[in-house]
């Protein structure tokens, strides 16, 4: 079985039992879509711990899963304490922790590799966990459901249609980026312009989405822009390990970061859309 069809596989499955979740299970506040949220950014945080393992010289300061702490923090303020920051004192917390564990492990290196040893310990706690707590955002908006499928739809129609405009139309115009020199230029247009023609068509027909259809066309043109360099960000950092996939767990498609990058660099830019627009809180 090659490895597209694969990937055809996973996302004839995944999806389907994604928009389930989301449409069937919207109880506590989507607690179900939460808890994939917590599970999914817990393993990409153990495929990032392997990445920045190969760098740096021993173990870093903190597990990979208690970055992932911040999810579960995010969910508990907005679905009990809405008066107390909880999401960004557990960001903090985390990061104070990391400093102050390096006074001692410092010592083991002559605190030579102390900065390399903090900045790979913090990108281990951000990312993605930090991206991911929108997800979570997301959970407590009136109609939750409804913008989280059109974010779904945004970032994957992106995905799907750079890869297919990629095909077809790319073969003379590729190495757009030397992180991933099988970019091209017809995909990369396909990527932008597709999701902003969709995020139009959502504000024209789709009676209870606040955005109008101009708005809806920057709002998908914006997301797609998030989600494109979200996974060239990844590619970097595979590149930098000098590994082809973050891991092995989605057939077809590699590691779970490889299935998220673009997801959790668009979340928030979607968010930040509708918030400066004032149609969230």
């Amino acid at each position: 079985m090659t490895s597209n069809t694969k990937r055809i596989i996973t996302a004839v499955v995944a999806i389907p039992l994604l928009a389930s979740i989301i449409l069937f299970l919207p109880q506590y506040y989507y607690l179900a879509f939460a808890v994939l949220v917590l599970a999914v950014s817990v393993l990409g945080s153990y495929e990032l711990h392997a990445m920045l393992s190969r760098h740096t010289i021993g173990k870093l300061l903190l597990p990979p899963y208690l970055g992932s702490l911040q999810i579960i923090a995010t969910y508990i303020q907005y679905a009990f304490f809405p008066q107390y920051s909880l999401s960004l004192y557990s960001l903090i917390g985390l990061v104070m922790i990391a400093l102050a564990l390096e006074i001692k492990k410092g010592e083991t290196d002559g605190f030579e590799k102390s900065i390399e040893r903090l900045a790979y310990t913090v990108l281990q706690v951000i990312y993605p966990n930090t991206f991911a707590i929108f997800f979570i955002k997301f959970c407590f908006m009136k109609d939750a459901w409804l913008y989280l499928l059109v974010f779904f739809a945004l970032v994957f129609s992106s995905d799907t249609f750079a890869y297919c405009f990629g095909i077809l139309f790319g073969k003379n115009n590729k190495g757009i980026v030397k992180v991933s020199p099988n970019k091209s230029v017809a995909g990369f247009i396909a990527a932008l312009l597709c999701p902003a023609i969709i995020g139009s068509l959502c504000g024209v027909f789709i009676k209870d989405f606040a955005v109008d259809g101009v708005l809806g066309f920057f709002l998908g043109l914006c997301t797609a822009a998030a989600a494109a360099i979200g996974d060239l960000v990844e590619s970097v950092l595979k590149r930098s390990a000098k590994m082809k996939d973050s891991g092995n767990i989605i057939p077809g498609r590699g590691g779970m970061l490889d299935s998220i990058d673009s997801l959790v660099f668009a979340a928030p830019v979607f968010m930040a859309f509708m918030h400066f627009m004032q149609f969230v809180p």
